[in-house]
């Protein structure tokens, strides 16, 4: 697919400070699209320090020449299966960390994926919740991609369940992992990337099919030495292709960000199936074929911290449209972004 088949519709900045129902706008970490009621969830990172953790419902208007909003119309608090929200993470228990929402297509409930809590011992999850919160399910990730013992397998702090998005037809769920396993070999560096894990879920959570991916090296070096790059979001184009959307995060002196950021057609029909090796560093692996679509950086905008992407109502002409959405973290310096984008396969 060439990159010329991505561009740019418009792009939006939101206001900071908007409140609406008790909860603050930003920390936007996934964003979906439900074409049947003709509404978008957008899930916040934040952990109830700007009101309970919570997502958003609400109208976002595509077309080219006009405002996108997003005009919300509820808050909607993120619940435990007590069905009590989720407290401060300054309590010392769970805390939530949206990092993605999809509408399930197939009974129209919601499911949202959290980082968990490193520092208290909570597990990555995938969590399913009806419209308005009610909890009705929460799936552990495989034990793979969860926190190990002793730090020497298993997860990073911050790297985990960072991408969900339903396969076509929603009999399966793809999961992506921001950053790789302990195992599987050193972070991204200006020097060199990284393999991380695309896993695929069956409806009940358990493990179908896993594949290595090759993200990036940073993009640009800091100043100070503090320098990211992950999988910030994934999104299904077929039954063995997905959108991924790397991110890299550079550190300046004055301690702000600057941010590129880089959208991929992966394909995973020729990868090996590596859900049954323990590191990616100890056998010969295929890891899935990856293109580049659009590099962000070519756009002349300024790019913010995008780590929300999903499909939005198609076109007059029948080109389907990208929507991506930043997380500000709340930070002044920082904006709330949206972008649209169109695609023609």
């Amino acid at each position: 697919m060439a990159a010329e088949r991505v561009s740019l519709l418009k792009a939006c900045e939101t206001p900071k400070g908007i409140e609406f129902q008790g909860g603050g706008y930003g920390g936007i970490s996934g964003v979906d699209y439900d074409p049947r009621a003709g509404l978008w969830a957008f899930i916040s990172d934040d952990k109830s320090e700007h009101g309970p953790s919570h997502f958003f419902l609400g109208k976002l208007d595509v077309r080219p020449g006009k405002a996108c909003g997003p005009e919300l119309t509820a808050m909607v608090p993120l619940r435990r299966e007590d069905g009590e929200t989720f407290p401060d993470r300054k309590a010392g228990t769970e805390a939530a960390d949206g990092e993605a929402i999809r509408f399930d297509p197939l009974n129209g409930e919601l499911v949202w994926s959290t980082e968990g809590d490193f520092d208290h011992g909570y597990p990555p999850a995938i969590r399913r919740m009806k419209a308005d919160g009610t909890p009705v399910a929460r799936h552990v990730v495989p034990d793979a991609l969860t926190f190990h013992d002793g730090g020497e397998t298993g997860a990073r702090k911050n790297a985990t369940t960072e991408g969900i998005s339903w396969s076509v037809g929603g009999r399966s769920l793809w999961v992506s992992m921001e950053g790789p396993l302990v195992q599987d070999g050193p972070i991204p560096s200006v020097a060199g990337g990284g393999l991380t894990r695309l896993s695929r879920l069956d409806r009940s959570g358990r493990l179908v099919a896993q594949y290595a991916y090759r993200i990036d090296p940073v993009q640009v070096a800091s100043p100070v030495g503090v320098g990211d790059n992950g999988v910030s979001e994934i999104l299904t184009l077929d039954d063995h292709r997905l959108l991924v959307l790397e991110r890299s995060g550079i550190k300046h002196a004055d301690g702000r960000y600057s941010y590129h950021v880089r959208l991929y057609l992966a394909d995973v029909s020729k990868a090996l199936d590596v859900s049954r090796v323990d590191s990616l560093l100890e056998t010969s692996v295929r890891p899935v074929e990856k293109r580049l679509l659009l590099n962000f950086d070519t756009l002349g905008i300024r790019i913010d911290n995008l780590e929300a992407m999903a499909w939005g109502p198609r076109q007059a002409d029948g080109a389907r449209t990208l929507v991506l959405a930043s997380d500000d973290n709340y930070d002044a310096r920082q904006i709330n972004q949206i972008l649209v984008l169109r695609f023609t396969p």
